[in-house]
């Protein structure tokens, strides 16, 4: 998570006292039955008391905040974004202007940032639960019950920032150890809530759009645009982000991604992206490229991997992948030779999502398989020969 508050290192609010509460609920921490004063909270021999208040006091919160910092050895600067945005993905949206925004923004520009992304949020929505070229109004359901439930910070100084926040679902507790036998290796992690899945479906698609479309100095074909699309790209997609740069007052638009300190987001992935105003008319002809082409992107699936298992004397392993095939969630097991394999446990242990693309099979147990996949890579991996360049 961002740990001084903003892009600038600007001064942090501090959380409200539910917020603590919450927070201190899910590192460790019990709180005792409620008595006439308050209640006292314990964790490791250590007990911190929280009287009994309205849940807005700034003065119980901040002295409940300080000695909660004390006890992480850390500051109360520090930790309160941590606690705020303790299962929130947070996606900070900048416009940037060197002469035309400073510690205001022309109200037009404002109200484009805001509503194209919304667009962003919620193509990417529905594109993290089936992966297509245009939307064409046919959102999913899952994808703007997500959109519902996500919040708008403060405006943050530094150019014009909009705080954009989904908050994720109660965590299940990861894994206390992974099992390694004699003849078997086998490494388990939770399956990725949708909501993250958005938030990851929103960064992925950015880096692939600046990646395949923005940076490369010739226009993209149809191959291109299909690696974008495999990554959640769509034509609505594209439509709103260049809403978003042809705003006279937008010279550069950047995204700064902060994962939920509750489920750690992809080590590898950037997690900021900057394009450039000029770069509308190359995302418009992207835009209208997906329209008139169609791209089928039903061979290939994306998710985290949720398990791998492998025995000693075998040249192959297996990876499951937890996806969304034909709108449901669904778990698939991929066969891997040992190198990829190898490849794929140090994904997993990234938390980095995978692309795959193959023929998808009932195997053993009823269970989805595909036995021969054409290809398994990070997600977050666009290699630039995808664009033949």
């Amino acid at each position: 998570m961002f740990q001084s508050g903003g892009l600038n290192g600007t001064p942090v609010r501090v959380p409200t006292v539910p917020q603590l509460e919450a927070y201190m609920r899910q590192t460790g921490w019990t709180a005792q039955p409620p008595g006439v004063g308050g209640t006292f909270w314990t964790n490791a021999g250590k007990k911190i008391g929280i009287p009994a208040c309205t849940a807005n006091d700034p003065v119980i919160a901040k002295g409940v905040l300080e000695r909660l910092a004390t006890h992480e050895r850390t500051t109360p600067a520090v930790l309160a974004p941590r606690v705020r945005y303790y299962r929130m993905d947070v996606t900070l949206l900048r416009a940037a202007n060197d002469h035309r925004i400073t510690d205001t923004i022309p109200f037009e520009a404002a109200a484009t940032l805001i509503s194209s992304g919304r667009k962003l949020l919620r193509a990417a929505g529905t594109t993290a639960r089936y992966e297509r070229s245009e939307i064409g109004g046919s959102y999913s359901r899952h994808g703007d019950a997500v959109l519902a439930k996500a919040r708008m910070d403060h405006t943050q100084e530094g150019s014009f920032i909009i705080p954009m926040l989904v908050p994720l679902p109660e965590m299940p507790e990861l894994p206390v150890a992974q099992m390694q036998l004699p003849d078997l290796e086998h490494l388990t992690a939770p399956r990725e809530p949708f909501e993250r899945r958005v938030t990851r479906t929103l960064a992925q698609s950015l880096m692939a759009v600046k990646e395949v479309i923005v940076d490369p100095e010739r226009s993209p074909t149809v191959q291109d645009l299909h690696a974008v699309v495999e990554r959640g790209v769509s034509r609505e997609f594209c439509s709103a982000l260049a809403q978003i740069l042809s705003a006279p007052a937008v010279a550069e638009f950047e995204t700064r991604f902060g994962w939920a300190a509750a489920l750690p987001g992809p080590s590898t992935m950037p997690t900021s992206f900057t394009i450039d105003g000029a770069a509308q008319e190359k995302v418009e002809h992207a835009a209208d490229l997906l329209k008139r082409s169609r791209i089928d992107a039903t061979s290939t699936f994306s998710g985290n991997i949720i398990e791998l298992r492998r025995r000693a004397d075998d040249p192959y392993g297996f990876v499951t992948v937890s996806t969304i095939r034909r709108g449901r969630a669904a778990e698939i097991r991929v066969r891997l030779p040992f190198g990829q394999y190898q490849d794929a446990v140090s994904w997993h242990r990234a938390q980095r999502a995978v692309l795959v693309e193959g023929d998808v099979s009932l195997g053993t147990g009823r269970r989805l398989v595909v036995e021969h996949p054409r290809k398994c890579v990070p997600i977050d991996e666009i290699q630039l020969r995808l664009t033949g360049l």
